[in-house]
């Protein structure tokens, strides 16, 4: 567990290097056990396998000997060298070498090699290969007859000695070493050599970033002869792209913003001189009034600024049960003032009671903008609705529809863009970022935003729809 826990930590901390070391390794590990494993399948495979050869020719052997011998009496010193050959092994100069007993049709032995027993292990005179198990060994058998049925010849091995020979080849110092010390460096110099001259364009690459200046978001280029930088330098440049694009918006926010605070700090400062300079009640009145009036705008347009800011950085993102019925009541109930003025008629459609697990800030920025850009751009006695609905089993509905003028289609588009105003609303104060904010806490919750007529055919709704996992009704 320790040796497996600093490899993986040497992996992990490593170079491209030092971990094409370790693969190469590995796969020669791995190639060396499985022509180990193919070749002790090889070598035992019943009868077309080394092993069983090597028994079927020393049987060949045994039966030529037998067979050229015209005195058959002479037998076991026609056949003392074959004794010697394997009785020499067997006494330690190497496993492996079959051991042999030879018998005659009435079951007498004539010959044999030292150490084996002196008993057939199968059937007298079968032939051919069969497994026997005497004397606690497992043994591999070959049986044969000669030409004239006089002799029967029985060639056997153990497992174990087949195993111990076909080890000392496999697992001796010239098998093991050899493939460590000579083959795997011929292929570990060739893969780094390989590596270091493909990574080259990577580092090319690198270079160039590095001396860029850092407002330099130009794309990357790269050889058409490296088509594999092509997908990597695609994704830069696509990532460099859209940082862009958020910095000129960003810019073009400060830009907007500066601009858009500029106006009701110019009346402000404008109405200050007018109310010290002011020789009358009335001039006084007007100007605090006029006063009054910018620094509202200034607080209202630095409020919604200040909102819209902390809804995309998720400053304010805390999920958890809200009532969106008593929200939108609630929210409706803080317009009624201005909507007095108007003579509109405020109302809310849906459930007594609706709790879902949603971040109440994003909710209620939705509402009081939408409710209020309702109020503030519908006509004299019309009427603003909040409806709240289910939009399937999990999915809820928040619509906010007015009668009044509505919105061109050509001009919905672009509605929810930062300091973006209808042609609508060109009469009324505003900066319009109201929408923008909507748009901003609609992805603090998912949702996707649409702009639809109202169903009379008069206003327009603000149609919300989100997922609501967490949906419980009363």
């Amino acid at each position: 567990m320790m040796l497996r826990q600093k490899l993986k930590a040497a992996l992990q901390c490593s170079s491209i290097a030092r971990r094409l070391f370790f693969a190469l390794l590995l796969a020669s590990t791995l190639v060396w056990t499985a022509v180990y494993v193919a070749g002790m399948v090889s070598m035992h495979w019943p009868e077309s396998g080394g092993f069983d050869s090597e028994l079927r020719n020393f049987s060949s052997a045994l039966l030529k000997v037998i067979d050229s011998d015209s005195d058959k009496e002479n037998l076991p010193i026609a056949l003392a060298g074959a004794v010697r050959f394997v009785d020499g092994y067997e006494n330690g100069t190497r496993a492996g070498i079959p051991g042999f007993n030879i018998w005659r049709r009435d079951g007498v032995w004539v010959a044999g090699s030292q150490n084996t027993l002196r008993k057939p292990l199968g059937q007298l005179g079968r032939e051919g290969f069969f497994n026997a198990f005497a004397a606690g060994k497992a043994y591999r058998v070959l049986g044969a007859k000669t030409v004239d049925g006089e002799f029967f010849v029985e060639v056997m091995e153990t497992r174990q000695d087949r195993r111990a020979a076909y080890n000392d080849v496999m697992l001796s110092p010239e098998s093991l070493l050899f493939p460590l010390f000579a083959g795997f460096p011929l292929l570990l110099l060739p893969a780094i050599l390989a590596v270091r001259s493909g990574l080259r364009p990577l580092r090319d690459l690198s270079l160039e970033l590095s001396t860029r200046n850092p407002d330099d978001l130009a794309p990357v280029k790269v050889p058409h002869e490296y088509a594999e930088l092509v997908p990597v330098t695609r994704e830069i440049n696509s990532t460099l792209s859209r940082l862009d694009q958020l910095l000129k918006r960003e810019r073009d926010f400060l830009a907007d913003a500066a601009h858009e605070i500029r106006t009701p700090l110019a009346v402000i400062s404008v109405q200050s001189d007018s109310l010290l300079r002011a020789r009358d009640t009335g001039e006084r009145e007007e100007a605090a009034r006029q006063l009054r009036s910018g620094t509202e705008r200034a607080s209202r347009l630095v409020n919604q600024l200040l909102s819209l800011v902390r809804l995309d950085a998720d400053a304010d993102w805390v999920a958890g049960e809200v009532d969106l019925a008593d929200i939108a009541r609630d929210l409706l109930a803080t317009h009624v003032p201005e909507a007095k003025g108007k003579h509109i008629t405020l109302a809310y459609a849906g459930p007594d009671s609706l709790v879902v697990s949603c971040p109440r800030h994003a909710l209620e920025s939705i509402l009081n903008n939408l409710i209020g850009n309702a109020v503030r751009y519908g006509r004299q006695n019309g009427q603003v609705e909040v409806r709240v609905d289910r939009a399937g089993n999990m999915r809820l509905r928040l619509s906010v529809c007015d009668d009044g003028p509505g919105i061109d289609p050509d001009e919905r588009a672009g509605m929810f863009e930062r300091f973006r105003r209808g042609k609508q609303g060109m009469g009324e104060s505003g900066a319009g970022l109201g929408l923008a904010i909507v748009a901003s806490a609609a992805r603090q919750l998912n949702a996707t935003v649409e702009i639809k007529d109202n169903e009379p055919g008069l206003g327009v709704c603000f149609c919300l729809v989100w997922d609501a996992a967490c949906y419980k009704t009363d």
